[in-house]
């Protein structure tokens, strides 16, 4: 294992091997509706950044992270940070339907990107099940999301481009309705690797079209929005890897 040391004030502990965290929490973190006293949910938590980033953030969210895989490192991220956030160690879709829950006034997830059998399955398993929808896909995520989502409630994800008539398209079907959208560029140059989704549940507006978001300057140094959104955070020196589960 290895302790995370770029965000100033935050402790952050992942694996040296298998699936690590990028640029997408960060940004989904920003880009998320945080308000006072929210009950938020982190679906496919990881090591707990989101919600740990959204607390840093808001600190009387009511926080919950779940993971279908090994919580040891979002527990151990909690307690080493003293946040009061909930890790539960289970599978979502099973989670959601068999436990009676309260609402959530926010979900959010940075999901597995790639379906089944589009492009190379990853050899190592925890990164596999991050990157491919071996355990979740976008239209089971959204069935067991919406029902414990409250009527108001906001939801955002994260996807790639290529998977993004098809994300409005799904969430629309379940009346949770596109309010803004946020695309990210590497650079302004470089076509879109990404794109930040919120939705309403039951209550449609006009989609806004944020400006979008360039990650780097021509001589490869943050811009100054990106660099912004990791001060914003303490974040030291930033992360790399934008769009590459």
């Amino acid at each position: 294992m290895s302790v995370s040391k770029t965000i100033k004030d935050l402790i952050f502990i992942q694996n040296d091997s298998g699936y690590r965290y990028s640029i997408e929490p960060f940004l989904l973190a920003d880009f998320a509706k945080l308000l006072p006293g929210q009950k938020v949910l982190d679906i496919g938590t990881g090591c707990g950044i989101i919600p740990l980033l959204m607390v840093f953030r808001q600190p009387t969210l009511k926080a919950t992270g779940i993971e279908i895989q090994d919580t040891e490192n979002a527990e151990k991220n909690v307690s080493a940070n003293k946040m009061e956030i909930k890790i539960v160690h289970d599978d979502f879709l099973e989670w959601a339907q068999r436990e009676e829950l309260e609402s959530f006034d926010l979900i959010v997830s940075n999901p597995p990107y790639r379906k089944i059998n589009s492009g190379r399955t990853n050899p190592d398993p925890e990164k596999a099940i991050a990157r491919h929808e071996l355990k979740l896909n976008l239209p089971s995520m959204l069935d067991k999301a919406q029902p414990i989502l409250k009527k108001g409630g906001h939801i955002t994800l994260a996807y790639p481009p290529l998977r993004l008539q098809e994300t409005l398209g799904e969430l629309e079907s379940r009346e949770l309705f596109p309010s803004r959208i946020r695309f990210i560029h590497g650079n302004q140059n470089a076509e879109a690797k990404i794109f930040l989704v919120d939705a309403i549940k039951e209550k449609k507006s006009d989609l806004i079209v944020d400006s979008p978001l360039y990650v780097y300057n021509k001589n490869g140094s943050y811009s100054k929005e990106m660099q912004e959104i990791y001060d914003s955070f303490n974040c030291i020196d930033g992360t790399d890897h934008i769009g590459e589960k």
